[in-house]
C-alpha cells in the first residue's frame, strides 16, 4: 500500500484543528507535523477530518437497508456513504439484510466500513395516532436469540422500548452476549427510565428526543430522565428537522459533548432529489430541507446525512465545528469499543479520513488510506443505486 503527505491549513486532530502536513504510510496515519521532508499535495483550505462513523443509518443514495437485500446492495451502499464523508456505518435493517450484511462483512470491499448490525426493533411501543395500523410484538427472548443468530454474530446494537413487559429479559441476553441495548420508540415515563436502567441497563439513547415522551413540569418524561442519567451516551439527529436549535442547546448543557453521537437516520431517499416516493406501500413525501413525513403526517427518518448535520450545529447552534466533528468520529468509535484504532487523527490510527471543504461538503474520503471517493473524479450520483428513482411517483 502506497503512502502519501497532505498539506492543509486545517487538520483536526486530537488536540484541535492545527496547519500542516498529515502523513500515511500502510494504511495508518503516521504523523501530523509543521515539517515535511518529502513531496505532498497541497488541499490549502480544505479541512481533513476524521472520518465519520454513523452509528444509526436505514439507507443513503437509494440503497436500502429496511428492504430486503443481496451483497451487491451491501456493496454499493458503503461505497455511496463515502460521498458524504463516512468511512464507518451501522447499517440500521430489517432482518431481511442481516444475512447480506453479515456476508459482507466478512469480504473485501471497497466503501465505508460496515461495523455491525442495528436492529432498531422490533420491540417497541410508540403510542398515540403513531400506532395506527402498527403492531409491535412483546419483547421475547427466543425471538431475540432467533435474530441474533441471522444476524450471523454481526449483531452489535438492538434497540427496544424498556418499559414493556418482558424487556428486562432481552436487555440482560443482549448484554451477556456483548451486544449494546439502546432506549428507542418508548411510550416510558421518567420513573420507567429509572427503573429499566438500574435493573437492566441501558447504553444508549436512540435518536434522542424523537419516539418518546418529552419533557413536562409534572412529569420530566423519558427525555428528561435519560438526560439526567450520567452514565449513557445520547444518538442525536442534528438536522434541525427533528430537534429545534434552543432543544439542542439545553441538551448540551445538561451533559458534555462528549456523551453524544450524531446520527443521520437517514433512510433511501437522502440524497436523491426532493419529491414524492413510495415507501412500504405508501407514500414518502421529501423536501430539499431533508424532512421526511409519511401519509400519516410522521416524521418518518431524514433526507440527510451526518456531515451536513455538522454544518447545522456549526452555523445555527452554535457548536464549535471541532466539537461538532468529535461527535461524529471519536464519540461513537468509543460507543462502539473502536477508539484505539480509529475516530481521530493521531499517528498509529487508521488513516480513515473525509476532506471537507467550507460548505461541509465532501470532497474526499479515505478508508484506511485508500481513496474511495474523489469528488472531482466521480460524480456523487454515479454511486446512486438506479433502480432508486423508480420509487419516485411525482413531485412534491
Amino acid at each position: 500500500m502506497s503512502g502519501f503527505t497532505l498539506k492543509s491549513n486545517h487538520i483536526l486532530t486530537e488536540q484541535g484543528f492545527q496547519a500542516g502536513y498529515l502523513t500515511v504510510e500502510d494504511g495508518k496515519i503516521v504523523s501530523v507535523s509543521s515539517l515535511c521532508q518529502g513531496g505532498y499535495e497541497d488541499l490549502g483550505d480544505l479541512s481533513v477530518y476524521p472520518g465519520i462513523i454513523d452509528i444509526h443509518n436505514h439507507g443513503f443514495g437509494g440503497w436500502s437497508m429496511t428492504d430486503p437485500c443481496e451483497e451487491k446492495d451491501i456493496r454499493g451502499y458503503a461505497k455511496a456513504l463515502t460521498t458524504v464523508g463516512i468511512t464507518g456505518v451501522l447499517p440500521t435493517a430489517k432482518e431481511a439484510a442481516f444475512e447480506a450484511i453479515a456476508s459482507v462483512m466478512d469480504q473485501e470491499y471497497e466503501g465505508a466500513r460496515v461495523l455491525g448490525i442495528h436492529s432498531e426493533g422490533p420491540f417497541w411501543a410508540r403510542g398515540g395516532e403513531n400506532t395506527v395500523g402498527e403492531s409491535w410484538p412483546a419483547p421475547s427472548v427466543k425471538e431475540t436469540e432467533r435474530l441474533v443468530k441471522l444476524a450471523g454474530g454481526k449483531m452489535a446494537v438492538m434497540a427496544l422500548a424498556p418499559e414493556v413487559p418482558g424487556a428486562y429479559e432481552v436487555i440482560r441476553y443482549l448484554h451477556e452476549h456483548k451486544i449494546r441495548v439502546a432506549c428507542c420508540h418508548t411510550k416510558a415515563k421518567a420513573q420507567d427510565i429509572y427503573d429499566a436502567h438500574q435493573k437492566a441497563g441501558l447504553d444508549i439513547a436512540t435518536h434522542l428526543g424523537n419516539g418518546m415522551q418529552g419533557i413536562h413540569h409534572r412529569d420530566v418524561g423519558a427525555l428528561g430522565a435519560l438526560l439526567l442519567l450520567d452514565d449513557i451516551r445520547y444518538e442525536v439527529i442534528t438536522d434541525l428537522n427533528h430537534i429545534c436549535p434552543d432543544m439542542l442547546r439545553i441538551m448540551f448543557r445538561l451533559q458534555p459533548y462528549d456523551k453524544f453521537c450524531l446520527i443521520s437516520d437517514s433512510n433511501f431517499i437522502a440524497g436523491l432529489p426532493a419529491g414524492v416516493y413510495m415507501r412500504y406501500g405508501r407514500e414518502m413525501y421529501a423536501n430539499e430541507k431533508g424532512l421526511i413525513l409519511n401519509s400519516d403526517g410522521r416524521i418518518c427518518g431524514s433526507g440527510k446525512w451526518v456531515l451536513h448535520n455538522i454544518g447545522q450545529l456549526v452555523k445555527y447552534v452554535g457548536v464549535p465545528e471541532e466539537e461538532a466533528v468529535k461527535m461524529a468520529s471519536i464519540n461513537p468509535a468509543a460507543y462502539l469499543g473502536i477508539d484505539h484504532i480509529t475516530g481521530s487523527i493521531r499517528p498509529g490510527k487508521k488513516a480513515d479520513l473525509a476532506v471537507v471543504d467550507a460548505s461541509f461538503t465532501c470532497r474526499r474520503t479515505y478508508v484506511g488510506g485508500e481513496l474511495v471517493f474523489d469528488r472531482e473524479k466521480t460524480p456523487q450520483e454515479a454511486l446512486f443505486n438506479p433502480e432508486a428513482m423508480k420509487r419516485r411517483v411525482r413531485d412534491l
